[in-house]
C-alpha cells in the first residue's frame, strides 16, 4: 500500500508522527522488528498466500484509554477502507483495560506485515484454540440408581466456562441453575443454543457437582454438594467466534452470573490454548490476566478461579510412543511440556493432573497393554508443569485426571475403563456415563472441594477458601523416584529436586476434611478479613506448642498458608505483581526484639539499604539469637514468596529446639512493587495455620483452644481456632 509520508492509514514507522505521539507514554523503548511483533502462533503457523485470518493485534497501551480508542478507531476504518469485494478486511472486536489494548482483526499477508512495521503494535497473533482429551462412553447398571433432588437454595454454585452442558440429563437437570451462550445473541456462530455439543462442558459438569462420580456409582446415590452454571463460549468443533475477544466473553459471562446468582462463586475453567506454553522470563499471557483482572476488580464478590494445567500429549508419532514409558516422567520437564494460557493465572487456583494407578480393563491380560505409570499418585503422562510468571509455584494442585494406556507401540485410541475418569455423557439418551482423561476433570473436583468450603462458610473471602485448600493439600504417599529428595544427594541436587516435585505437584492433593475440619491431633487456627498497609508488618503469636506434642512419638508438622489478590500488570517487565507479601516463623524470640528488628531493618531500608526489610530484619535477629531462631520452613522464603498463594510446612524432628521456649511468633510483611501507596495504600489477605500429630492420640486441638481462650482474655488476639 504505497504512500505518501504522513498519509498512511497506519502510521506506519516511516512516519514521523507515530514517534512523537507515542514517545511520552512509552515506559521503556526497545528495537523491535517485526518478528519481535509476530506471535507465537503465527510463527507455528504462518499466514499463506492468499488466506484471509481473523487475528488478534495487541497494542503498546499508553496508559489512556481515550487515546488507545481513537487508535483502535483508526485502524478499524483503515482495514474498511482497504476491502474489496473478494477480500474483506475488518477490525471487528476489541477490549481496552487499563492495561491491554487488544483487538480482533481479519486481514491478509500483506496487510500483516504492514502491521508488523508499526510501532505502536505490541503482537499480531492467531486466535486462541482449545485442546481436551477424547471420550468413550461408560456403562454400569443404572436401574438402582435413585431419582437426584437439587441442592438447598443457600449451597455454593460453581460457574462453568466450557462448551456448555446437556441440561437434559437427568443427573444434571436438578442441580442446574442456569445455562446461556456468552455473548453471540445472534445465535449466528453457536447455533445449538447453551446445549453441550462437543462433549466436553457435560463431563466437567458433573464432577463439578458431585466430585466423584465413580464413588457415586458404586453408593448408588447422587447428592449434588453444589449448584451449577454454565456459561457457553465455544460452538460444536471446540472453536471460539473469530469476530469476538474471549476476554470480552469471558468478562460478559461472568458478570452475569455473578450479578444474577450470589451464590455463584467459584469459576471453573477446564479450557487452555494448548500452544500459548509460558517460558521462563515470559510476560503473563492474555487469558490469564484478564482472570487476575477480573479476581482483583471484584474483590468483593469473593470469587475463586480454578483453572486446569493444560494436557501436553508427548511423542505423537508411533515410532517414539514406547518413549511414554521409557522416559517417564523426563519428559514433563520438557519446555513443551510447560503449562498454557490460562493456567498461569496468578490468583487462580492452578490444577495438575493425577493418575489413578490402575490397570486398563480392556484385554487386561494382554502383555503388550500397559499403562504409563501404574502407581496411584504419579504425575497423569500428560500433565503440565510449572513454574509460572516471575517463578511463581504453578500448579498449586493436583487431582485425579487419569492415565493413557499403550498396546505396544500404539497409544489407545479411546480412554478406557479402570484408568480414566467416570463422568457425565453428552449423549444420555445412549448412556448416562463415560469415560475422560485430562487436566479439564482434575480441576472440576477443586472446584467441587472450594464451593462445599464457601458453603460452610458463606462469610469467608476467596483468599481464606484458597488458604484452606492449600493447607489442607498433601503429597501423594507414592511419588516417582526421580521427584523424591534422596539422602545422598547434594544440596543443590536436593534443592533441584525439590523444585522439579514442586513444579509438578504443587503443594498437593487437596482434602476436603482437613480444609473443612480440625480433629484432636489436627488444628487449624485461621484469621480471615485482614488488612495490611504496604509497607508495613505485621505479628501473629501462635500459643506454645503443648509437651505432648513435642514428647509423642510421630510425625509433628507445622504448616502456615498465606492467601492475597494484589493488582497485576502484564506490561511490567520488572514485577506482574504490583503487590508482594511474605511471611517468616520465628521461635525462642521473644515479641518485643522481633518488633524492635523489623523497625530497625524499616528504617535501614529507609536510609539506603537495598535488601528488603524482611531480608534485613532476619539478619539481625540471627545475629541476635543464632540462625536457628527462624523456623526453615519448606519451600523457602526465596521460592514462595514470588506467588500470591503462599504454603510452608515443617516436619519437627524429636532432637529440635527452641519450640519449647514459649509462643512462636509469626511475621507477615507487604511490600511495594510498583503501585503508588497513595492509590492503593494496603492489601487484604488471609492466614491459616495448622498444628498436627500423626498419633491420633494427642490432644492438640483442646489444649491450643484453651490456650487461645487465656490469651484472648488478656488481650486483642489475631488468631483464632476454627471450631
Amino acid at each position: 500500500m504505497a504512500h505518501e509520508n504522513g498519509d498512511c492509514p497506519f502510521q506506519c514507522s516511516q512516519c514521523p508522527r507515530v514517534h512523537n505521539s507515542n514517545r511520552n507514554a512509552i515506559e521503556e523503548l526497545v528495537p523491535l522488528e517485526p518478528q519481535d511483533r509476530l506471535g507465537r502462533l503465527l510463527e507455528l503457523e504462518p499466514l499463506q498466500a492468499g488466506e484471509i485470518a481473523a487475528l488478534d493485534l495487541e497494542l503498546w497501551h499508553t496508559g489512556d484509554r481515550q487515546e488507545m480508542r481513537k487508535y483502535i478507531d483508526q485502524i478499524r476504518q483503515d482495514l474498511r477502507s482497504c476491502s474489496t469485494e473478494t477480500a474483506k478486511f475488518d477490525l471487528t472486536d476489541s477490549y481496552i483495560g487499563e492495561y491491554l489494548c487488544i483487538a480482533r482483526i481479519k486481514v491478509n499477508q500483506t496487510i500483516l506485515n504492514q502491521l508488523l512495521n508499526e510501532l505502536i503494535v505490541k503482537e499480531i497473533d492467531r486466535r486462541p484454540r482449545v485442546a481436551f482429551a477424547m471420550r468413550s462412553e461408560f456403562n454400569p447398571s443404572l436401574s438402582e440408581i435413585p431419582t437426584v433432588n437439587s441442592p438447598p437454595p443457600y449451597y455454593c454454585g460453581i460457574l462453568l466456562i466450557d462448551t456448555g452442558i446437556s441440561r437434559g440429563h437427568p443427573l444434571l437437570a436438578p442441580v442446574i441453575g442456569e445455562a446461556e451462550v456468552f455473548p453471540d445473541t445472534k445465535r449466528q456462530f453457536i447455533q445449538g443454543g447453551a446445549e453441550d455439543e462437543a462433549n466436553h462442558g457435560t463431563g466437567v459438569a458433573a464432577i463439578a457437582a458431585y466430585g466423584d462420580v465413580e464413588a457415586c456409582i458404586r453408593k448408588k446415590s447422587f447428592d449434588s454438594s453444589a449448584w451449577i452454571y454454565s456459561a457457553r463460549v465455544m460452538n460444536e468443533r471446540n472453536e471460539f467466534d473469530e469476530d469476538l475477544l474471549l476476554e470480552n466473553q469471558l468478562e460478559q459471562a461472568i458478570l452475569y452470573f455473578i450479578n444474577q446468582y450470589p451464590n455463584c462463586k467459584v469459576i471453573n475453567l477446564s479450557l487452555g490454548n494448548a500452544e500459548q506454553i509460558y517460558r521462563d522470563g515470559s510476560k503473563q499471557f492474555r487469558i490469564a490476566a484478564k482472570l487476575d483482572e477480573l479476581a482483583y476488580r471484584y474483590q468483593h464478590k469473593n470469587l475463586v478461579f480454578v483453572v486446569s494445567a493444560g494436557n501436553s500429549y508427548r511423542y505423537p508419532h508411533r515410532d517414539e510412543r514406547e518413549r511414554l514409558r521409557t522416559d517417564y516422567p523426563n519428559y514433563l520437564f520438557d519446555p513443551e511440556s510447560r503449562i498454557i494460557d490460562p493456567a498461569t493465572s496468578e490468583i487462580a487456583l492452578t490444577v495438575g493432573s493425577l493418575s489413578l494407578g490402575r490397570g486398563s480393563m480392556t484385554y487386561p491380560d494382554d502383555a503388550r497393554r500397559n499403562t504409563v505409570t501404574k502407581v496411584p499418585g504419579y504425575p497423569s503422562p500428560f500433565t503440565r508443569v510449572g513454574f509460572g510468571v516471575d517463578g511463581m509455584i504453578k500448579p498449586e494442585l493436583v487431582d485425579w485426571g487419569g492415565d493413557i494406556v499403550l498396546d505396544g507401540d500404539r497409544k489407545a485410541s479411546d480412554n478406557e475403563s479402570g484408568v480414566s475418569i467416570v463422568t457425565f455423557s453428552q449423549n444420555y439418551s445412549s448412556s448416562l456415563f463415560q469415560m475422560a482423561i485430562g487436566t479439564s476433570f482434575a480441576a472440576p473436583r477443586v472446584s467441587n472441594l472450594a464451593a462445599q468450603l464457601f458453603t460452610k462458610y458463606p462469610e469467608a473471602s476467596s483468599n481464606l477458601i484458597r488458604a484452606l485448600v492449600s493447607i489442607s493439600a498433601e503429597l501423594p504417599v507414592e511419588i516417582p523416584p526421580a521427584l523424591q529428595v534422596g539422602l545422598k544427594l547434594s544440596q543443590s541436587q536436593k534443592s533441584e529436586q525439590l523444585n522439579r516435585r514442586l513444579s509438578i505437584y504443587g503443594y498437593g492433593q487437596a482434602d476436603l476434611q482437613r480444609a473443612m475440619y480440625s480433629a484432636d491431633n489436627y488444628a487449624v487456627l485461621l484469621e480471615d478479613h485482614l488488612d495490611i498497609a504496604v509497607g508495613s508488618f505485621e505479628i501473629f503469636e501462635i500459643p506454645a506448642l503443648p509437651p505432648e506434642y513435642l514428647r509423642t512419638r510421630g510425625v509433628r508438622r507445622l504448616s502456615i498458608a498465606l492467601a492475597f489478590d494484589p493488582p497485576t500488570r502484564p506490561t511490567r517487565g520488572d514485577s506482574y505483581l504490583g503487590i508482594t507479601m511474605e511471611f517468616s516463623l520465628f521461635k525462642g524470640v521473644e515479641q518485643a526484639s522481633i518488633v524492635n528488628a523489623y523497625i530497625n531493618a524499616k528504617r535501614a531500608k529507609e536510609a539506603g539499604d537495598k535488601n528488603s526489610y524482611s531480608e534485613i530484619s532476619k539478619e539481625i535477629l540471627s545475629k541476635q539469637f543464632g540462625y536457628g531462631c527462624e523456623v526453615d520452613l519448606s519451600p523457602n522464603s526465596t521460592l514462595r514468596k514470588k506467588g500470591t498463594l503462599q504454603r510452608g510446612s515443617i516436619d519437627i524432628s524429636s532432637v529440635a529446639t527452641k519450640y519449647d521456649q514459649g509462643p512462636l511468633h509469626l511475621v507477615v510483611t507487604c511490600n511495594r512493587k510498583w503501585v503508588k501507596v497513595e492509590d492503593i495504600p494496603s492489601q487484604r489477605y488471609a492466614l491459616v495455620v495448622a498444628v498436627e500429630h500423626s498419633d491420633p492420640g494427642v490432644k492438640l486441638y483442646n489444649r491450643l483452644r484453651t490456650a487461645i481462650e487465656q490469651r484472648l482474655n488478656q488481650l486483642s488476639q489475631q488468631i483464632r481456632i476454627r471450631q
